[in-house]
């Protein structure tokens, strides 16, 4: 079902669009669109080539250039299996071959060598300002700091391979050119190095928090609680070296936007070695700016206000305390250091040179040449929300699955619509409601479209297919471009089979080791609802037009109906089992189609009765365990009845039977084993 067509220009465009065009990093530089001469070029063989870093590289990059010409030199001298020839013969008619660099810094340009010596040269490009115009098809080889800067390299006719910082091993873990002083603090970072357990790390006495930049609200709250920070402006050299140095002490890192989740400039090598350290690190997200992409995607952790930067430094110092690896904020640490190890160290640096060097020139045009391939059994689960969006149903969904296939052995991501970074995987998950996969969507082995809910138009009011004729068919159509089409809806299933699509059914689900029964004093409640208040919700109107109270949590609602803009879905459990009745209702799309919402699943895992809109698919699973309303009278009804003491034994005995289900048939691991079987399949 693999498809071709218009999947490289989908993939560009995707890029430029997510940088917000190409004046931010390119300013007015013109390129020239004669092809730059690669390494990957035949040529004749010769017994030795070198590399070597060179003069007047800027003190800053020296020691990770030095370790990039170590790795060319191992690949041409035959000390390495891996395209040894390729690079040997490149070198053919250069004596040396030397390690350039720029555009690093603000006034950074240009080396200032000769044409001829450029023929002899590499050139490794930063994504500082803007780009220098002119001259870059003249080097042996160009290297891109960055995958936009790369992408748009390539677009002007430029084949640039992909070369990030990374951070330093812990003989060269010094911050060279910030400090005449390095050796004064090596020992200390070869000690950190060291240390790579969290609950190692938090034996250390003197802990603080770091701060970098000034994301809002951090100070004033590290001041109020009275805890220990220390800030660092990493554009001062000393400051630097400092944090370099006091790095085993430090609990969490606080960075600004712009120092951490900068869509087109290179990360601050620091933030590496931080993450390698399993060092959380967090920043502030905007709703709607979206200004979170940076490449560790959801490895870092966020704060949309106030509340939720409360929220992460109490996380922060319970894992201190408690040495408690499995909260949230310490396992996106975790999962950070397995990315930065993976793809961020001098190892994979050096892995990254002998890569560029065999690169022929096609393979510059694939959409995920530009990382390391891809681990045995790993995931990617694609989601078409925002990085960093916590609320989203999507991103819930999405991290359930997450957990259960992890749990079954997986190495699994998640990557999102504003991704820039998407780390290749064996397989490729996207789920949808409909929308159009892109080109590097589908650049795993293998690719699997999950359509959990039906989506007809921008938040179902424009009708972009108007009728569900045109919404299979659609969906049809993309099922064609993948590997494998799985839908949370039986009823679409079966038509999608009259089409002569092998759909699978795997119905929504909920991940019982985030929902179980778990009640809380302080978040009791009658009638709750979870959710944005959009056009068709008709569960809380109908309940409060016949004078009932209801607990609403989410955005959108009229001023004075919710309790918060959001309940906090890492407690969401909470919630629900502090709830006496969940209501749930259903947009019309997933009614036609008979996908069950995962709010079912999660409330009743939770051990309380729901109610919701009508659906047959629903009556058919849980039979009178879940109650259901047709219009207002009769939703009104069913609330007070099951609100009456005299109901109360019934209200609990329907809500056991409705968790019974669920844990018999919606679980994570249930639906885990489902994709597992046909990825299994699939590779038969």
């Amino acid at each position: 079902m693999k498809g071709c067509g218009k999947k490289m220009k989908r993939a560009a465009r995707k890029v430029l669009l997510a940088a917000g065009g190409l004046a931010v990093l390119t300013g007015a530089a013109l390129f020239s669109g004669r092809l730059l001469l690669i390494a990957g070029k035949t040529a004749p063989k010769v017994e030795k080539a070198y590399f070597q870093t060179a003069e007047n590289i800027p003190p800053f990059l020296k020691p990770y250039a030095d370790i990039l010409a170590e790795a060319a030199n191992d690949t041409a001298n035959g000390r390495t299996n891996e395209a040894a020839h390729t690079a040997a013969g490149a070198a053919a008619s250069c004596k040396n071959i030397r390690i350039y660099a720029g555009n690093w810094f603000s006034d950074s340009d240009a080396p200032d060598i000769s044409d001829d010596a450029k023929r002899c040269a590499i050139l490794w490009l930063g994504s500082r300002q803007g780009i220098m115009t002119g001259g870059l098809e003249k080097y042996y080889a160009v290297w891109a700091s960055t995958p936009l800067l790369r992408t748009y390299l390539q677009n002007a006719g430029i084949q640039a391979a992909y070369m990030p910082l990374f951070y330093l091993p812990d003989e060269k873990a010094v911050v060279s050119g910030y400090s005449k002083a390095d050796a004064e603090y090596n020992g200390a970072a070869s000690e950190m190095l060291q240390k790579s357990h969290i609950a190692e790390k938090h034996h250390r006495g003197g802990m603080f928090f770091a701060i970098v930049g000034n994301p809002p609200f951090i100070e004033d709250i590290l001041r109020e609680k009275a805890l220990p920070y220390r800030r660092y402006e990493l554009d001062k050299p000393e400051q630097a070296a400092q944090m370099m140095r006091e790095m085993p002490q430090q609990k969490a890192i606080f960075a600004e936007k712009t120092a951490l989740g900068t869509q087109t400039l290179d990360i601050h090598p620091l933030f590496l070695a931080a993450a390698a350290r399993e060092i959380p690190l967090i920043m502030p997200w905007i709703w709607p700016k979206e200004d979170t992409v940076n490449l560790f995607n959801d490895r870092v952790s966020f704060y949309p206000d106030k509340s939720g930067a409360e929220k992460l430094v109490a996380e922060v110092e319970q894992a201190e305390k408690k040495q408690d690896i499995r909260l949230p904020v310490q396992k996106r640490a975790a999962k950070a250091a397995l990315l930065a190890r993976r793809e961020y160290s001098a190892e994979s640096a050096g892995k990254r040179v002998r890569q560029a060097l065999a690169m022929q020139p096609d393979q510059y045009k694939r959409p995920g040449s530009i990382f390391l391939p891809s681990e045995k059994s790993s995931i990617n689960i694609d989601i078409p929300t925002a990085i960093g969006h916590y609320t989203a149903g999507d991103y819930a969904l999405a991290s359930d699955l997450a957990e259960g296939l992890t749990r079954g052995g997986a190495k699994v991501d998640l990557t999102f619509y504003n991704s820039l970074y998407k780390y290749p995987a064996e397989t490729n998950i996207l789920l949808r409601g409909f929308l159009p996969p892109f080109a590097d969507d589908l650049s795993a082995k293998t690719n699997i479209i999950y359509l959990a809910y039906a989506q007809f138009g921008e938040d179902g009011r424009r009708e972009l297919l108007p009728t569900d004729e045109a919404y299979l068919e659609a969906v049809a159509e993309s099922a064609r471009q993948a590997d494998a089409l799985a839908t949370a809806s039986q009823k679409l299933a079966e038509q999608l089979r009259a089409k002569g699509i092998p759909a699978h059914y795997i119905p929504q689900f909920t991940d019982t080791a985030r929902f179980y029964p778990d009640f809380e004093e302080s978040l009791k409640s009658d009638v709750l609802f979870v959710g944005a208040n959009t056009f068709y919700r008709t569960a809380v109107p109908f309940l409060q037009q016949r004078g009932i109270a209801v607990d609403v949590y989410g955005p959108k609602w009229p001023i004075g109906t919710a309790k918060a803009n959001y309940a906090d879905n890492r407690i969401l459990r909470k919630y629900y089992s502090s709830a006496k009745i969940v209501l749930n209702d259903t947009r019309e799309g997933m009614k036609r189609f008979g996908f069950i919402s995962n709010r079912i699943f999660d409330a009743t895992a939770c051990g309380t009765l729901v109610i919701s809109d009508y659906m047959p698919e629903i009556e058919a699973i849980y039979g009178d365990s879940v109650p259901m309303y047709k219009n207002g009278d009769e939703l009104a009804r069913l609330v007070r009845y099951y609100l009456d003491p005299a109901h109360e034994p019934e209200r609990r005995e329907k809500a056991a039977r409705a968790r019974e289900i669920t844990l018999r048939h919606f679980t994570a691991e249930q639906a885990a084993e489902k994709f597992q079987e046909i990825i299994h399949n699939i590779k038969k």
